[in-house]
């Protein structure tokens, strides 16, 4: 069955698939939940240095903190830190990427994947690896919405943090608005 995050409910979780869809640079997955944490680690290890971390504390507002220059190391010691965090809450949306080669993985509201790339090719055994198949429609989380049926998706305190805080955690290590 697919899982979603602890932050965010689908009214119809069931008409979920682990799919992807092509859109032209783009590749737009639906990730069960409890796979997203090693899909993450295994997408930026295939990136090339420096990295950034980009965080929407509000998926629906525009404000951007980001965090550049990281090597793989330096970004798995915040992953290790706050990755659940970011995981769970309902209310944020990140990306991961590159600065060298402007790849990046999109990890929106309601934890929709969207993952850019000039050479997206190369990121589809990624995909059949964590089990998604190909499909030329899909069906996301916002597909399952209806006035009688809505989404939700709520800020959650995770050891006494919330994304906002992580934030201002990590302004001490350079972390900036954009």
């Amino acid at each position: 069955m697919f899982q979603t995050a602890a932050g965010i409910t689908i009214p119809f979780p069931e008409k979920l698939h682990e799919q992807y869809q092509r859109e032209g640079d783009s590749l737009i997955c639906n990730l069960s939940f409890e796979k997203l944490a090693d899909f993450i680690s295994a997408y930026y290890a295939m990136l090339q240095e420096p990295l950034f971390l980009a965080i929407h504390p509000d998926a629906e507002q525009e404000e951007v903190w980001y965090l550049d220059g990281m090597t793989k190391k330096q970004l798995t010691t915040i992953l290790d830190g706050y990755g659940e965090l970011l995981y769970q809450d309902g209310l944020s949306a990140f990306a991961i990427g590159s600065l060298a080669t402007e790849d990046e993985l999109f990890v929106q509201k309601y934890k929709i994947l969207s993952l850019y790339s000039t050479q997206a090719d190369r990121y589809e055994a990624l995909l059949q690896r964590f089990g998604l198949t190909h499909t030329t429609h899909l069906i996301t989380a916002w597909d399952t919405f209806s006035e009688q049926h809505p989404g939700s998706a709520e800020r959650l305190e995770i050891a006494g943090q919330t994304v906002p805080d992580m934030i201002q955690a990590l302004c001490a290590i350079g972390m900036y608005r954009g």
